[in-house]
């Protein structure tokens, strides 16, 4: 019987390099048991890594319209808080002043014009609106505050209404005031004309911020709300206490109107709103099935990991085992 055997130095370098083997395999299931990544991806995937990239680089885009999507859905119902709160004011002044429209006299019309005056600043004040230091409604030029203060406006209407007395002859001089390019816009708006751009929220899916200061259904309500002010005895005082009545009924009726457009603007906003919810349940969805994709791809398993790990710490021991007790083989020891 022919027996191989092996010299001290074979059997030496032997030893160590199959320590170094079983050190380096347990490095290498330490680190996949700390990452829970595999770490034989190219043989797990045939040598083809490009589905896993461009699944991570998805996944990247995902994230990026996810954040998107909530940034887009926060400025638009912070824009529609602000709309709701100038809705509510048209609303209640309007109820409030056709209500005691036929038993007006000369201090509910007073009263009513200080509410007018008084919801006139709050409104200004809402679309002057910002989120994260950019303003609502100023267009593309979203560093700037869009609109003058209310009292740039009501200075600006007294010139033009002057001692005019008839009821229709001032709606007709404010309204003018509005519409002219050189009145409302010129005076009191100070954004962009241009509308915001496009957010893209989705890989398919765009919404669009179109609504600015400057927009006719906001500056109804502007108008109707200064038109009851201009009714105040500290702007037209020359009114009788029939022509103040009668130009805070005009103001009441013009805003019922003005509600009416509000209640569209908000109803637009809110179909925005609804387009952004439902993205943002899709690219959740995407990215959970994506992340599901790529965790099955590249992960490691942890039961069969762990396992390997204690055959392979086995095996160190048994190696340590060997190493040691040849280490002490001699001469005497084997007689």
């Amino acid at each position: 019987m022919h027996v191989q055997s092996f010299g001290d130095m074979a059997q030496y370098l032997f030893l160590r390099r199959r320590s170094v083997e079983l050190n380096s395999t347990l490095d290498t299931l330490t680190q996949e048991m700390s990452t829970g990544i595999a770490s034989n991806l190219p043989e797990r995937l045939g040598g083809d890594l490009g589905f896993v990239v461009d699944l991570e680089r998805s996944i990247s885009k995902m994230d990026s319209y996810k954040v998107a999507a909530q940034e887009a859905g926060l400025f638009a119902s912070t824009a529609q808080s602000y709309l709701e709160r100038i809705n509510e004011s048209a609303l209640k002044l309007g109820s409030d002043i056709l209500a005691l429209s036929s038993t007006s006299n000369d201090t509910t019309s007073q009263e009513m014009a200080a509410q007018a005056e008084n919801f006139l600043t709050e409104t200004i004040s809402n679309l002057n609106g910002k989120f994260s230091g950019r303003s609502l409604f100023a267009g593309t030029d979203t560093s700037v505050t869009p609109l003058e203060s209310p009292n740039t406006m009501m200075t600006a209407l007294v010139a033009e209404v002057g001692a005019l007395t008839d009821v229709d002859d001032i709606f007709q001089a404010v309204e003018d005031w509005f519409n002219d390019p050189a009145g409302f816009d010129a005076i009191m708006y100070n954004g962009s004309t241009s509308s915001m751009s496009a957010v893209r929220i989705g890989a398919n899916e765009e919404v669009n911020f179109a609504l600015r200061a400057d927009d006719e259904r906001l500056k109804q309500a502007m108008q109707s709300f200064a038109l009851g002010a201009l009714a105040s005895e500290d702007y037209l005082s020359h009114l009788s206490t029939v022509e103040a009545s009668a130009l805070v009924k005009r103001a009441g009726t013009e805003l019922m109107n003005a509600q009416a457009e509000l209640t569209d603007v908000q109803s637009d906003l809110g179909f925005v709103e609804a387009r952004i919810e439902e993205t943002q349940v899709r690219n959740t969805a995407a990215l959970t099935t994506m992340g599901t994709t790529l965790n099955d791809l590249i992960l490691a398993d942890p039961a069969e990991t762990a396992s390997r790990v204690e055959e392979v710490q086995f095996q160190l021991e048994a190696l340590y085992s060997i190493t040691v007790r040849s280490s002490q083989l001699n001469l005497l020891n084997y007689m």
